[in-house]
């Protein structure tokens, strides 16, 4: 159940019998309607990153030509898209963005969600594909409270089992040490709610978890099922709108496991583009929406 009066809807309160002039929030990104229920996408900021570092051993000449660039230099934005699906007596949230803690230029979901109308309370489900800090932190408001404080949330069993461990803190490259740290605090606050899957497992009624293993020892991607045409929630399977998909060999900086990953953004898109499954991304370009072709041996995203 519900906390009667916590530290955030107690200060919500009292702001709202303040008189101040508000600055405009976010508004949803995109919506997609489904046969059974309502897909948003919400915008929870920017990621701004060196271009140099987007994908780990490319040469640069390479890099510099699958970027249409003459060199890999400069700052990229990367989009973080947050989905909500509604069915009306159950909303499912995929992913939960990073919260305040992370970056200053994310955090926005809450802003969205007031914008929009959504009460973070009414969302029964939170499925996580991952536990970096812009798809996990999230879980918790500006007060270390759940935002959402009656969800159920759903992580692979693998990944879980990592980022719970001491391994976790060892494995992470110097300077990402508070990626393993600030996973364990958000679990502990969850971990009382958490149900655990297993990859391809239908995680609720026509949602599958789709192995994409690879980015992190558990990364998993969300099937929805649907009449009107299946959509997959992808992660950080898929994070870039060209070199994802032309180069998906190539190592994405942040892949903990790169010839797995590798494996996995290729099965992806093959079924991706042979079942004509539309796509959800959190990093491709607001709102994330699109599907993939291909041409040849060769993949394309292409926006909707």
């Amino acid at each position: 159940m519900s906390k009667s009066l916590n530290r955030r809807q107690f200060t919500s309160m009292a702001i709202s019998a303040c008189t101040f002039i508000a600055m405009p929030l976010p508004v949803i990104a995109a919506v997609r309607q489904l046969a059974t229920g309502t897909l948003y996408s919400f915008a929870d900021g920017v990621m701004n990153l060196p271009v140099e570092m987007l994908f780990k051993d490319v040469p640069a000449d390479q890099l510099a030509a699958g970027l249409g660039t003459t060199a890999p230099t400069g700052t990229m934005q990367r989009p973080v898209n947050v989905n909500l699906l509604d069915y009306g007596d159950r909303k499912i949230l995929f992913d939960a963005g990073s919260g305040a803690n992370f970056m200053s230029t994310l955090g926005r979901l809450p802003a969205a969600f007031e914008a929009a109308g959504i009460d973070p309370a009414a969302i029964t489900d939170v499925l996580l594909t991952h536990a970096h800090p812009d798809h996990l932190w999230g879980v918790l408001d500006d007060f270390d409270d759940l935002l959402m404080p009656d969800a159920t949330y759903h992580m692979n069993r693998a990944e879980w089992a990592f980022w719970d461990s001491d391994a976790a803190l060892a494995a992470m490259p110097a300077g990402r040490e508070n990626f393993a740290a600030g996973a364990k605090s958000r679990f502990d606050k969850i971990r009382d709610q958490v149900a655990l899957f297993d990859a391809g497992a239908a995680v609720l009624p026509n949602i599958e978890a789709v192995d994409t293993a690879g980015h992190t020892p558990g990364h998993s991607s969300f099937l929805l099922h649907d009449q009107a045409g299946s959509v997959l929630i992808a992660g950080d399977a898929l994070t870039h709108p060209v070199l994802s998909f032309r180069h998906p060999d190539w190592r994405n900086q942040s892949d903990m496991d790169g010839p797995r990953a590798a494996i996995a953004r290729r099965r992806l898109l093959d079924r991706l583009a042979t079942d004509k499954i539309g796509l959800a991304a959190t990093h491709l370009p607001a709102p994330g929406f699109g599907h993939v072709e291909k041409s040849g041996s060769v993949w394309r995203f292409s926006a909707d």
